[in-house]
């Protein structure tokens, strides 16, 4: 039987990428949630006429901090399906970056409504459903959940707090796994932030260690670690999993990651 699963953050980058891989390798059907309409439409074509994967995708095109767009990314799961088993939490941002002496508190507040507020609206949506289908949280994080960086101090304490967030909901909820992956350094629009708009706000160095990633060809690409983050969801994850934190590549997703 197929799964169900709610992906934010799904018209580019790690979000495209774990829902092509839901629907092309682990028996899922998808509603992907993103602001781009564009992209969206570009992702249903991508998967309609060139994978042939027909009434396996919806989409809901919105910001995920308005309630009423992640509302309608539930109840399109179950009007489509009649199911809710599983939610990636992908949608984020990493701007504005700046040091805390030199932010703008509203700024921080903004990202945080992505960040973290927006998760949190969701799940309190999506957990009655998953208790029913004893379902699986995956959270989209960082290793800058565990540790502080220059210019980055908005988004370390947001994912750290979502890291947070994700534990809670694995301690409140004992029928629903609930879990938080870092996927690495990945090629993605957020990388090219972070090179393009970054140093004012980082040392040198710390800038150039992100330029030398990309210069050198260092990135993962956004299907490695999207491939085990659907395997997760889709009914890979354990409960003894549930509450914790672990990288993409962890030794306990050796059989999960994507053969080349």
């Amino acid at each position: 039987m197929f799964k169900s699963i709610i992906v934010t953050g799904a018209s580019r980058g790690i979000g495209r990428a774990i829902t092509i891989q839901l629907l092309k390798h682990f028996n899922s059907n998808v509603v992907a949630v993103a602001r781009s309409e564009k992209d969206l439409n570009s992702l249903k074509d991508h998967v309609e006429k060139d994978l042939g994967l027909l009434g396996r995708l919806e989409i809901v095109i919105g910001d995920v901090t308005d309630d009423q767009i992640t509302e309608r990314a539930v109840q399109k799961s179950l009007d489509a399906w009649g199911k809710l088993d599983g939610i990636v939490a992908n949608a984020a941002t990493i701007q504005p970056m700046a040091k805390i002496a030199d932010a703008n508190i509203q700024d921080w507040k903004s990202q945080f409504d992505l960040n973290f507020f927006s998760v949190a609206v969701l799940f309190q949506k999506a957990i009655p459903h998953l208790r029913a289908s004893k379902g699986c949280i995956v959270t989209v994080s960082s290793g800058l959940a565990n540790y502080p960086s220059q210019g980055f101090g908005f988004y370390c304490t947001s994912k750290a707090a979502l890291k947070m967030l994700t534990s809670c909901v694995a301690s409140e909820e004992p029928d629903i796994i609930a879990l938080s992956i870092r996927p690495g350094v990945v090629d993605t629009e957020m990388q090219q932030v972070i090179r393009d708009l970054g140093a004012p706000a980082m040392p040198p160095e710390q800038h150039q260690k992100y330029t030398m990633l990309h210069e050198k060809n260092m990135l993962l690409g956004p299907e490695v670690p999207g491939h085990v983050i659907a395997a997760l969801v889709s009914g890979r994850a354990t409960k003894e999993m549930s509450g914790n934190f672990y990288n993409w590549d962890d030794e306990k997703f050796i059989d999960l990651q994507l053969k080349a």
